[in-house]
């Protein structure tokens, strides 16, 4: 199969998987994902349309099981989500459901973990609720159609929008985005430093650090900050594919993670009570807001 439609959208993904090699090949073999960086049998990354990742496969340590995840991968068109199902029947990836609101088209499979998958297309207003069933009643979707768009050329629908290409004022907007989103990083990272060491002893060296902030479960809150950081990097570098609509997303996505939550979980929780108990997570915290304010 050709590879994947460049305008294939997926916002970014961490999975915690049981085999490694055994997820790689679906979300590659089956589903059309570049393979972009592995670290042996721990970590890799796939990603599609030039993006270094959309997808971060981590391998779960022994006796660890995480409850299974739904997510979304956005198709641009019908030819796309053709290619997508052909692709799917080929490597006998049974398909749970596949389903037609007149609004979204969308076939919906299952990882070797488990996950939900959701592939779908969304029409352009001017074609919604004109085909299957009529808008929010959910139909049954015509594989046999949609199979046969998939011999069509890629094309734009009538009235989809054409991508933007990322201004230059843009990319430095995020630039300057990205480098307080490192300040907060460190600042984090520095606290939750000190709390590693009063419990567990001295750090030592700085490549110590480095190799507990990559692989430790004491520090891996901090990784969708840093992950972050790397989406900005990759959008802002010179010849990178990215569009508008890919940096307001990234936007979008610090707004997101930067709300503390008292009673939330994962990052919201940690960066919450990193809030009550650092003034220089304020000031840091503080800035970043400020700095996403000046760019809406």
């Amino acid at each position: 199969m050709q590879p994947l439609d460049p305008r294939v959208e997926i916002g970014h993904v961490r999975l915690r998987v049981a085999d490694l090699d055994r997820t790689i090949a679906f979300y590659a073999g089956s589903l059309g994902f570049e393979i972009t960086h592995r670290q042996g049998a721990l970590v890799a990354f796939l990603g599609a349309g030039g993006f270094h990742h959309h997808l971060a496969l981590h391998a779960a340590a022994p006796g660890e099981a995480a409850a299974p995840y739904r997510f979304a991968i956005r198709y641009p068109d019908r030819v796309a989500l053709g290619d997508a199902l052909v692709r799917i029947e080929r490597a006998k990836v049974p398909i749970d459901s596949a389903t037609d609101d007149g609004i979204s088209a969308s076939l919906f499979v299952r990882d070797p973990d488990g996950n939900q998958v959701e592939l779908y297309y969304d029409r352009p207003p001017a074609g919604q609720g004109r085909e299957a069933a009529p808008p929010h009643v959910v139909g049954t979707l015509d594989l046999d159609a949609l199979r046969a768009a998939a011999s069509q050329p890629h094309a734009a629908e009538p009235g989809a929008a054409v991508p933007v290409p990322l201004s230059e004022a843009s990319r430095q907007r995020l630039r300057d985005l990205r480098a307080r989103l490192l300040t907060l990083h460190k600042v984090l990272l520095d606290d939750t430093k000190v709390a590693y060491e009063l419990d567990r002893g001295r750090v030592g060296s700085s490549g110590n650090l480095l190799q507990l902030v990559i692989s430790d479960p004491w520090f891996a809150w901090l990784h969708p900050l840093s992950e972050l950081v790397v989406r900005i990097d990759e959008a802002v570098e010179q010849g990178s594919p990215a569009t508008q609509a890919d940096g307001g997303a990234l936007l979008d996505e610090a707004e997101r993670l930067l709300t503390a939550s008292e009673s939330g979980d994962g990052f919201a929780r940690r960066y919450y009570d990193a809030l009550q108990r650092q003034p220089a997570v304020v000031l840091a915290h503080a800035d970043v807001r400020r700095t996403l304010k000046s760019m809406r």
